[in-house]
């Protein structure tokens, strides 16, 4: 017994050592995985979050308040607004994620030494940005209420040490938009549906053609008078359809079920959702096409696969990856998808804000699925 199982992990490691592909998937994908996602995580922090203002008092005491933001690397000030409306269509469009709101009688208050507030707004769809937001604008609000109420204290004749000790802060106040109990599950569950619909539909789709050519089912078809166009578009919308219809069918469990809030216009919803499925399957085409075996064509679908909702900007944002790894994610299609679900559903964003991102998908569908299609019928010939 001893002497045939000897004879099996012999065997196997034969096969394992002669595949260059699986030595590759057991040993230097974990040890490459391990790599990006330490490059991604390095910075620990999510720095330049782009802000904008809305200085209602515009005095020297709230443009101090703005420089203390524009000091700080979490914040970048990008734009200025003149209403509440203005803000709310900057956030929604993603031109900023935060927002401070500096009051007409902020400096006026300060001076007879009354308390006021600074309102900072955030996106509370992005939990990441939203708790870098809390934590940071808390910090920077502090230290300038502290300051401005000592020096108006001192200023009506109560010594420096004195002042501190009596001094009352300006209060901090926060207003998380779309999400506002930051509830976790709103954050998280659209992403990973995504992810779980994008590698159920790679995998099988990856093995389609393969599976055809290595059974000789191929040569079938082709003389039953079957072309290779009408056979990958059998295959295609067949699994579109397959896979839209289960899309939705989980995505109608996560609202009327599980209570995932859904405030966005069903129309964008299939849009988006076609051309995500539809660059999926193109790419998946290409794979297997090329690929000579359903292991290998499963194995290519694996690394597109993997590494998809980590590089989608999903969980960490893409602004604060390193180039590598802002690389990786431009050219995968959970990319353009995930962020888009989820703020179709919390923030009803319309098509103008995805036009970008619909475009990259529409490109994706355009560049691979000809590209399967031409291969595959060269090899038939």
């Amino acid at each position: 017994m001893i002497k045939n199982i000897a004879y099996i992990c012999k065997r196997e490691l034969k096969y394992i050592s002669g595949d260059k592909k699986l030595l590759f998937i057991i040993f230097a994908f974990p040890l490459l995985g391990l790599t990006l996602f330490n490059i991604m995580y390095g910075e620990h922090i999510v720095l330049h979050i782009k802000t904008a203002v809305w200085d209602q008092s515009n005095t020297s005491a709230s443009r101090s308040v703005i420089r203390a933001f524009e000091d700080s690397d979490r914040f970048n000030v990008v734009a200025a607004a003149d209403s509440e409306a203005q803000l709310k269509k900057m956030i929604e469009s993603r031109e900023v994620q935060a927002a401070v709101v500096i009051p007409p009688d902020f400096s006026r208050e300060i001076k007879k030494g009354k308390s006021t507030k600074v309102l900072v707004i955030v996106n509370g769809t992005n939990m990441l940005y939203s708790n870098a937001v809390l934590s940071s604008a808390n910090e920077i609000v502090g230290t300038i209420s502290g300051g401005a109420a000592v020096a108006a204290l001192e200023g009506k004749g109560l010594l420096p040490e004195s002042a501190y000790h009596t001094a009352q802060p300006v209060e901090y106040a926060l207003r998380i938009w779309y999400n506002p109990t930051f509830n976790y599950a709103n954050f998280l569950i659209l992403g990973l549906l995504a992810t779980a619909v994008q590698q159920v539909t790679l995998l099988y789709i990856a093995v389609a053609i393969v599976r055809e050519k290595t059974s000789g089912a191929v040569r079938e078809l082709l003389d039953r008078g079957i072309s290779p166009l009408e056979l990958v578009a059998g295959k295609v919308l067949t699994y579109l359809a397959a896979n839209l219809a289960s899309l939705n069918m989980v995505l109608a469990i996560c609202v009327f079920v599980f209570k995932i809030p859904f405030n966005g216009s069903i129309l964008n919803l299939l849009i988006l959702e076609l051309l995500f499925i539809g660059a999926i399957l193109a790419v998946g085409i290409f794979l297997s096409v090329v690929s000579k075996t359903e292991l290998e064509a499963t194995q290519y679908s694996m690394l597109v696969a993997l590494p998809s909702f980590l590089f989608s900007g999903y969980t960490w944002p893409v602004d604060s990856m390193p180039g590598i790894i802002k690389a990786i994610s431009a050219i995968l299609p959970l990319t353009y998808f995930c962020s888009n679900l989820r703020d179709i559903a919390l923030m009803n964003i319309g098509l103008g804000v995805m036009k970008g991102d619909i475009l990259t998908l529409a490109l994706m569908n355009a560049v691979f699925l000809p590209l399967g299609i031409l291969l595959f019928r060269r090899q038939c010939r």
